[in-house]
Order: structure tokens, then sequence, then C-alpha cells
């Protein structure tokens, strides 16, 4: 099933994350670490760039300049990004990006005020049945993806996110080596295949290659 149309990139990634499928319960304590920060950095460049509000660019002295346009976006967590962006009076390389744009403060916003989170300053609760509802869905496809079986392209995308910048196994467990070997093996290739060609491939890309993760 296709993720909500008003459901960005960086909410399914916080959602899958964070939560757990079956009970809805959280699963981290709503800090977002390094890792995660890059994660979400490259789910809300990937949305930009998928809406044409922010182009990855050459230019004389950066390879890989992120250009944001002054057309704002229907999402308050991917404007702030853009209009960061925006703001800048040198010219900022998607490494910059990722270090800089992955704020959850208006992700969890989002999610309250889609009325899949519970209202707190920090999400300590369980989700809102409703948000249990659609992670379970948005889980399924993942899943799918993730086993190499036919998923939408956002589930693949949101596996790629999620194996690139190496948090992963905050998502999945894997019982034995040959399983983790079999893992790895799917999504590099999955991964490999995302980062070949066009402005989405050099977020990716990047991506893959800056993950502070171990």
């Amino acid at each position: 099933m296709p993720a909500s149309p008003s459901l960005s990139l960086a909410d399914e990634l916080y959602l899958v994350l964070h939560y757990d499928p079956v009970t809805g319960e959280l699963l981290r304590n709503g800090k977002v670490n390094g890792s995660e920060v890059q994660a979400l950095s490259a789910a809300k460049l990937l949305d930009l760039i998928a809406t044409d509000r922010v182009a990855v660019e050459r230019t004389r002295t950066t390879r890989e300049a992120l250009v944001a346009t002054e057309q704002a976006t229907d999402d308050a967590s991917l404007d702030e990004a853009r209009a960061l962006l925006w703001r800048q009076t040198k010219e900022r390389s998607v490494t910059w990006g990722l270090s800089n744009l992955g704020s959850p403060a208006l992700v969890v916003a989002s999610l309250q005020a889609r009325g899949l989170v519970v209202e707190e300053r920090k999400p300590l609760e369980p989700l809102t049945a409703p948000g249990a509802e659609l992670l379970r869905e948005r889980r399924a496809a993942l899943d799918a993806a993730w086993l190499g079986e036919p998923a939408d392209e956002r589930a693949q995308l949101v596996a790629v996110v999620l194996f690139a910048a190496k948090v992963w196994r905050n998502v999945f467990l894997v019982r034995d080596r040959s399983e983790k070997d079999a893992t790895v093996a799917r999504l590099t290739v999955m991964t490999e295949r995302a980062a070949r060609g066009g402005e989405r491939a050099k977020v990716i890309g990047r991506l893959l290659a800056e993950s502070v993760a171990p």
C-alpha cells in the first residue's frame, strides 16, 4: 500500500526508527543520534529534490552543491530545511546538508498534527490507533523491500536510506551471521542501484560515504 500523500519520507523514517510496529510503543526515548540526523537529512533532501525545491549542482568550488528555490513546500519540516538552505550566504555541499538538515522537531510536530503521535513534547506514549495502523502498513511494505520482495518505491527508498545511513539494525534484528550477510548483500545491491545517476543518487552516495555510524 502506498504511503499517505501527506506522509513525508522523513515522517516515515522517524516512525520506523522509533516505534514498534506491533504494539505501537516507543522503542527509543525520542532522542535522535548523529546517524539518525543524517538519515532524516537525506530523507528531506530526497523529497525536496523530488519536488524541485532543491537541486544538486556542480559549481566552481563545490562538486555537489545544494541549491534551494524560493518556492515553499506544504510540509513544515521540509520547508524548514529548504529555507535554511535558501538563507545560506555561501555554497553548501551535500555533506553539509546531511549534518544540518535533520532536525526532528518539526517531523514530530508533523506526526502530531496528523494525529499519528500523542501530543507530547517528546513522544513518550504509544502511537495513536491511526498512527499504529499506518506504521503497520508501512512496515509491511518495508519488510517486503528488505526481503527482496515486490514493494512500492517509497518503501524501497526508506530501506536504502536506513542502509546507507547504517541505522538499519535499529529497525531490523538479524539472528545470525548468515542472515546478516544475506541482508547486507540484498541491501547493498538495492543501494547501489539507487545511487546510480541523477541528483537523488548524489545524496544517497554521499550518505553511504559520510555516515557516522560504525
